[in-house]
């Protein structure tokens, strides 16, 4: 797994959030780890490839060019789903790797960038934090749910009304308890 150039992210808060959620689940915990997880930025396993296109220069002369290409994992659990594999951290990443064939290479992607591919990935039911740890399941549902909240939460900031919760951040909560993939 060739690392070089590879964004530094700290999750730590993010993890612990997760782990503290675990422990008591009630909205305040689930809204916490939902609005870290909207500021995170997390490693995700891709293969990068190059094909060779013809193209239309500036000239309007055909000539080829390298486009590069990200092909991102997908992870498949028999009954909730395939899901895109988002990890904290690199070691959770290279463990995980290891186990997988194929020449993968973490690529950094922010929350909203997953959610977006997530959404445009007809055969993706979501994206999980940490298969190999935490396994916490982000669904298409959920993730529709939130956007829905931020527009909302957006359009009032807009309006000048007050946030939606007193620390000015959206009252993000998850209505059910599903089982994580696992």
């Amino acid at each position: 797994m060739a690392e070089q150039n590879t964004v530094e992210i700290d999750n730590t808060e993010l993890v612990e959030a997760i782990a503290a959620m675990r422990e008591n689940f009630v909205p305040e915990t689930q809204n916490k780890v939902i609005n870290l997880t909207i500021k995170s930025s997390f490693y995700i396993p891709a293969m990068m490839s190059k094909s060779t296109e013809l193209v239309q220069n500036a000239q309007k002369k055909l000539e080829f060019q390298e486009k590069p290409k990200a092909q991102f994992m997908l992870i498949n659990h028999p009954e909730k789903g395939t899901f895109f594999p988002a990890f904290t951290d690199l070691d959770l990443l290279r463990d995980f790797i290891k186990e997988q064939q194929g020449s993968f290479r973490p690529f950094a992607m922010r929350f909203a960038d997953l959610a977006a591919i997530t959404e445009q990935t007809e055969q993706a039911s979501g994206f999980i934090i940490n298969p190999n740890r935490e396994r916490l399941p982000y669904t298409k549902e959920m993730l529709a749910g939130i956007k829905n909240v931020l527009i909302k939460a957006k359009e009032a900031a807009a309006n000048n009304k007050e946030p939606e919760s007193s620390e000015g951040r959206p009252n993000i909560t998850v209505t059910h308890n599903d089982n994580p993939v696992g």
